[in-house]
This record gives structure tokens, sequence and C-alpha cells, in this order.
């Protein structure tokens, strides 16, 4: 059955869950014209309530319902080595043209910073008092996948630091920075050259020491409360779209970064990447913790740091090499977790068939248990579209399993409730009706390296009277909305968000918030559980 991206809504009092002042970090008035783009600074939006969707069903909320599953979802942090020799940042000097659509970005003038705004989100998470309806604690964080950029070991310790505690330290190679960042090209803003060409174009503003600053080692403070992974197409493929051959590491461990491609190198990049790095002519200092990670040495790396061990991955990932799990860490709730990432490569997703076998038999046993579903990938339905196979595989047994057919399945399981993504870095939320009545809600929340820089709260609410509801509050970090300074991890938590909310490139876009209807929303939807198990 077809989605909806908006259906019957009403407005419900509610707090949004941003800075702390009930209102949302939206972008405002033109700071700055530049010759090509105007700068906007950042300012509080008007409050939001939470709007009713209705889309599945009606039904009457209760004035104290009772909480099933509280969560915070984090998706997209995509932590760079914005020193590696396997980037093609130099793609950007080529600017948007149709041999470069699928390519960009490839490089932020926020990269750097992406830590420093997910610190603030988890010391936000940390301080989090408990739901605005029940007062329920949050029970966990949930993320969907592209944590890193480029399939890196440093890229990798850096994430697994900054969620459950350590040193983050994401400056590779040399004692200097040896990235387009420094005023050597004129396609990237270099933060500490007034006179850069791409700077005045778009607005940007001059920061000394702030290269110098964000590359400075970074005490996270790591959540306090269990944190859930997820596999995504940057964690497990070069720049997030091809494998990790014998050539790519090479280049990866080198000591030479691209500093010029031709359009027609990168026209075919997720079909043959070697031509788009024939130019390596920038010297870098090598790195052997920039070595590639492959699939089952991610999931290996996520044991022995913090709770629950593993954080989501099982001994049966360890053993057979898989990243989908199921999770049952509240009781009648059933989290399972897909791997959409194509070990093929390019950048969109699906699933195997075996995959497809084991999450039939998950939702089998999750409805002979009577308990409810939620489903969480990195790609959404929509992007669920890649059906490359290797080039030694069977077609007839290896066929990969999109969105479409992903989506029916859940759709024959009434206790599915949700499904949880990234991918998109926008904010969407969509219903999709059951064949016979129900269906599911699908929720794709906004990534936190791009604008505007968010997560989501998650709360299932049971109402009693056979109705059931999915409370979403967005998430903004309380770093500076016109940070002045490059002293403070808030000071450069808030550059982050106000750099993304300039960044042509950034992959949702502008209006990567979404609509009223997608950020702080109430869902309905049917109880499918028997009766005599409540």
């Amino acid at each position: 059955m077809s989605g909806t991206s908006a259906g019957t809504g009403r407005p419900h009092d509610g707090q949004h869950g941003g800075t702390g002042t009930g209102r949302p970090v939206v972008r405002g008035e033109v700071v700055t014209q530049g010759s090509v783009a105007a700068y906007h600074g950042l300012s509080l939006g008007d409050p939001e309530r939470h709007i009713v969707r209705t889309d599945l069903v009606g039904g009457t909320r209760a004035e104290r319902p009772r909480s099933l599953w509280h969560v915070a979802h984090l998706t997209d942090v995509q932590l760079i080595d914005a020193q590696s020799p396997s980037r093609v940042e130099a793609v950007h000097e080529l600017g948007r043209r149709p041999e470069t659509r699928l390519m960009l970005p490839m490089q932020r003038p926020q990269e750097l910073l992406a830590a420093h705004a997910t610190e603030m989100l988890v010391r936000r998470l940390n301080e989090h008092p408990g739901s605005a309806v029940t007062g329920a604690p949050l029970q966990a964080v949930m993320t969907t996948g592209d944590n890193i950029d480029n399939m890196q070991h440093n890229e990798l310790v850096a994430f697994l630091r900054l969620f459950s505690g350590g040193t983050v330290d994401l400056d590779s190679g040399g004692t200097a920075y040896q990235g387009f960042q420094d005023g050597s090209v004129d396609w990237a803003w270099a933060p500490e050259d007034p006179h850069n060409r791409w700077g005045r174009e778009h607005g940007f503003p001059t920061m000394p020491g702030l290269l110098a600053r964000s590359l400075q080692p970074l005490a996270a403070s790591g959540l306090e409360i269990p944190w859930l992974t997820c596999f995504g197409n940057h964690d497990g493929l070069i720049q997030g779209r091809v494998p990790a051959g014998p050539e790519l590491v090479d280049i990866t461990l080198g000591h030479r970064k691209v500093t010029r491609v031709r359009a027609e190198d990168v026209a075919d990049f997720t079909g043959d990447p070697l031509p788009a790095f024939a130019e390596l002519g920038r010297e870098v200092t090598p790195d052997a913790r920039r070595r590639p990670v492959d699939r089952a040495g991610y999931v290996a790396a996520h044991w022995d740091r913090g709770l629950p061990d593993g954080h989501g991955f099982t001994e049966r990932n360890l053993a057979d090499g898989t990243a989908y799990y199921s999770h049952r860490g509240v009781e009648g709730v059933r989290l399972v977790v897909l791997d959409t990432t194509n070990p093929a490569g390019v950048f969109e997703g699906s699933i195997d068939q075996e995959q497809l076998a084991w999450l039939r038999e998950e939702l089998r046993a999750a409805t002979e248990a009577d308990e409810l579903v939620v489903v969480a990938s990195h790609h959404p339905r929509s992007s669920m579209t890649n059906d490359l196979l290797p080039a030694d595989a069977d077609d007839a047994t290896a066929a990969r399993v999109l969105g479409e057919e992903v989506g029916e399945l859940l759709l024959a399981h009434p206790h599915v409730v949700a499904w949880f993504s990234g991918h998109i870095h926008r904010n969407r939320v969509q219903a999709h009706r059951g064949p016979d009545g129900g269906g599911y809600w699908e929720v794709s929340t906004s990534s936190i390296m791009d604008w505007p820089t968010q997560g989501r709260l998650v709360e299932l609410l049971d109402h009693g009277g056979e109705l059931l509801s999915l409370r979403l509050t967005i998430l903004d970090h309380t770093g500076p909305l016109r940070p002045t300074s490059v002293e403070t991890v808030a000071d450069l938590a808030g550059w982050h968000r106000a750099l993304a909310a300039n960044d042509p490139h950034g992959v949702g876009g502008f209006e990567a918030h979404g609509t009223p209807t997608d950020r702080n929303v109430e869902l309905l939807l049917p109880d499918p559980r028997r009766r005599e198990s409540l």
C-alpha cells in the first residue's frame, strides 16, 4: 500500500525538546550577502505544539497514558577523518553537474565539528528529566547508522568513545592540518582566510583559530544510558559508495591525496572509483590508524565499550559476520535492526535473501509472543533500491531484496508499529496502511552532520481501549545560536550548526527540518496485542 507524508492532524499542547526554551532553532535573517549566496543567522522559531496524526486510526487519547518504550533516536553523525587520502573532496571544484550529482557532498564547511555537536546532544540526553507526558526516564539511545564517514578504524574508535566516553581524536597524520580548508584551494571554505573565494561567494565568516581548536582532542562525556547501533553505507564502504578493494586500501594508508578530478572520472565512481584517484598531488602524512574496517571488524569493535555489551550486536553476529539483530531490552517490545548496506557498493540500500528469511522468523516469533515490533535500519523504505550484485554472484540465488518487498512484509504483520531510519538527512514521517486496516509509521530523522543537526525523542504510549501512539519530539542541542568564540565545546557545536545551516551541498537541503507534521507529532495506531496478554 502507498505511504502518506502528511495526514489529518490537530495541535496538542507539548514542549519542543529543543534548546530548553520550547522553541525550535530555525534559519533566520541574512547576516552577510555573498556574491553567490546569502549567509543566514540562526534564531528561535515559534513554539511547536505536538500535532496529532490520525492517518492510520482515530481515537480518544488517555489523560494519563502508560509509557511502553522511551528512547532517543540519533543518526548520521558521519565522524570524518578530514585528512584521509581516500576522500575525493576535489570533486567540489567541478560544482553541480550531471556527472557529480551523486557524489556531492564530499566536503562540508562544518565537517571538523561533528564530534562537538554530537557531544552537546549527548550531554542534553544525559540531563533529560524524563517524559513530559508520563515522567518515564529515557531507556536507551537508538542510532541508525552512518556513524562514521569512510569506514576507517580511527573514525570508528572516535565514534565509540564519543558515545561511551573517552578521548576523541580525529587529528590523523602529521602535526599540521593537511586537509583542504587551509586556504590552498578556492573551492572550499577556509575559516582563517578572509580572501578565500568560496567564503566570499557564500558570505561565510572568518574564524581565526578554528582549525587548530577543532582538531584538539575532545574529552567525551559518554552516554549514561544504554545505546544501540546500526550499520550504514558510510560505515561499510569507502566514501559510503564503493568496497575497500586492495587499491583503495593502499590509497587510504598512503601519503598522497587527490587534488583534481575530471568530470568523466567521477561519472561512474561506483562502477570504477580508481580514475578519480589519478591525480594524487597533495602530500600528506600516512597513518596506519586509517585502515579500513570491514563489517566483521565493525561489529567486533562494539564489545567492552559501555552498555549493553555489543550495543545490540550479538554473539551470532560475531560468529557469522552479519550486522542485523533483534533486541528485547524492554518487556513487550522487540527492536529489529536491519543491515541495509549492500556490500557490492552504491549508497542506496537493500538486504540479502538470508536476512529476509531471518526477518520473517523474527516477525513470526514476535507475533507469537504478542510483542510490539519496532524496526530500525539505516536506509528508509524509499532508499532501498540497490539491486547491485558482485560480479561473481549467482543472480538466481543472490538477488537483493528491495524496500518495497520489505515494506509489504512489515504490513503483513500487525504487531509492527514503526520503522525508524536515517540516510536521507531529513525529518520525515509517513503512514503505511495495511491491506485490512492498521499499518505502521515510518520515521526518518535528520542527520547530526548536516542541518538541522537534531535528534528525536520517541515514546510509545498505551492509551487503553486498543489505542497506542508514538510521541515524537525534536531535540536540539544547547550550543549558542550565533557563536563568536571557538573556546568551548558548546561554541564549536554552535559553529557546526550555524555552518551546516548555510552549506549549499547538505544532503537534506535547507528544508531538511521537514514540515510541522514531520517534527513534533503524536502518531495514533491500533493496538494489535491480544487482550488477554495486557
